[in-house]
């Protein structure tokens, strides 16, 4: 406690940590705050600035909460770290983001728990992230950043609780980690490119999603995904790529889905280039995506569907969806009778065993 923090969780620890937070980065060679064990430290939003003169450490071991949701009049996170190389935030320790009493309300400012921005060499392993009342944690501008053993839980009811959000970032790493929400499990935004995610067990949640794409104009392309030996379970998707049906022009391309298994999902394998949450009415009907999806791998997919329909490609009629391959499927309704697929304006392949029977 050597800043004068509280482990009361109630007196605001903001100062405290702010301060461990300044002494850590402008030591010479690289700092370490540290957060201890057997304490729950309120916090309130916080923006931990870089750069810093050397490597940089968060060691949570004890218990961060987020303030209730009166507290974020203004603002769109809770902890901010910006520009800093070579960070590292390890610990047997938790973020609680508290957001139950933020869930219902649509008049209140719901701020990501961890953003991430500018940073480049970082690892986070280990740590927990609780109940967010937006995302649990979004990268933007990121280099070479990896989330290893990583915990994340909100209820499956929770509104946007995205476990991890990348945007405009590459080389991201994310392995051997637990992921449930009430949202997308990871969501990958306009820029990701060079992604790798690997031995995730997500669910409950909207499953692993690359996109909604092509809402604003001079978005960044997507390309170079990788998504492999991962499990999805009861989710209400599996492994989907999302853009809007009245988009501007983009591209998603050299996407890998690799060995997954897929228990009681409802869209196992999905492309929806008509996405529109809510009611569009007739903009839906009458506009078509311009984000262009191609080079898209599906191998080694099997489990259950939740829904008759277990490949669902619904593609752009204006850009089609090209080079999409299918490579021994397995997926079998749960609730009796045949798995189908459905093919709109999609051209691919399909090798190996297919269950549903191929469209492709």
């Amino acid at each position: 406690m050597h800043f004068g923090a509280k482990p009361d969780a109630i007196t605001d620890n903001s100062k405290a940590l702010s301060s461990a937070w300044s002494e850590a980065c402008t030591n010479n060679g690289g700092g370490i705050v540290l957060i201890p064990a057997k304490g729950r430290f309120l916090v309130l939003p916080l923006l931990l600035q870089g750069p810093c003169h050397g490597f940089i450490r968060i060691q949570l071991d004890g218990e961060l909460l987020a303030p209730l949701d009166e507290h974020f009049a203004t603002g769109d996170y809770w902890l901010s770290i910006d520009q800093v190389n070579n960070l590292f935030i390890d610990g047997l320790g938790s973020l609680d983001g508290r957001g139950s009493t933020a869930w219902p309300s649509t008049s209140h400012n719901r701020p990501v728990s961890m953003r991430l921005n500018g940073i480049n060499n970082a690892r986070i392993t280990n740590i927990k992230s609780y109940n967010s009342k937006l995302f649990h944690f979004a990268m933007h501008g990121c280099r070479d950043v990896t989330f290893d053993h990583v915990t994340v839980i909100a209820p499956a009811n929770s509104p946007n609780t995205d476990g991890i959000h990348i945007s405009s970032s590459s080389g991201i790493n994310i392995m051997h980690s637990t992921i449930g929400t009430g949202d997308d499990c990871i969501s990958l935004g306009p820029g990701s490119k060079f992604i790798n995610i690997t031995n995730i067990q997500c669910g409950p949640g909207h499953g692993i999603s690359i996109g909604s794409l092509g809402k604003y104009p001079n978005e960044e392309d997507v390309f170079e995904v990788t998504v492999r030996d991962s499990t999805f379970i009861g989710t209400s998707n599996g492994v989907r790529i999302k853009t809007w049906s009245s988009s501007y022009s983009s591209m998603v391309s050299k996407v890998t889905f690799l060995n997954l298994q897929m228990n009681n999902v409802k869209n196992p394998i999905i492309i929806d280039q008509n996405y529109c949450p809510g009611s569009c009415g007739s903009q839906k009907m009458m506009s078509k995506s311009m984000v262009q999806i191609k080079d898209v791998r599906y191998e080694g997919i099997r489990g259950s569907s939740n829904t008759q329909v277990a490949v669902d490609f619904e593609c752009s009629e204006v850009v089609p969806c090209q080079g999409i391959v299918l490579q021994d499927i397995n997926l079998p309704f749960n609730g009796g009778g045949r798995t189908t697929s459905n093919c709109h304006n999609v051209r691919g392949s399909a090798f190996g065993h297919q269950l549903p029977p191929s469209c492709l």
